[in-house]
């Protein structure tokens, strides 16, 4: 069966998974930001757009090595 992972985890496979990550993160990172009202809303809007792009950051840096061989492969 370890043979096979290189072969599942390719670029695209890769960048389903991620942007099936990033969605799910965005669900669940923005129920705080939906709950609250006035500046805590501002707050959790701030935190989870940050935790978002660092995410966003991390997920596309990772796809590139990946189309470029250097892990996974």
């Amino acid at each position: 069966m370890l043979a096979y992972i290189p072969f599942l985890i390719g670029p695209l496979a890769y960048g389903v998974v991620a942007l099936l990550t990033f969605m799910a993160s965005v669900v669940v990172f923005t129920i705080p930001v939906f709950s609250t009202r006035g500046r805590t809303q501002a707050t959790w809007l701030v935190v989870v757009l940050f935790v978002l792009f660092v995410e966003a950051v991390v997920l596309l840096t990772l796809g590139i090595l990946v189309d470029q061989g250097k892990i996974w492969s």
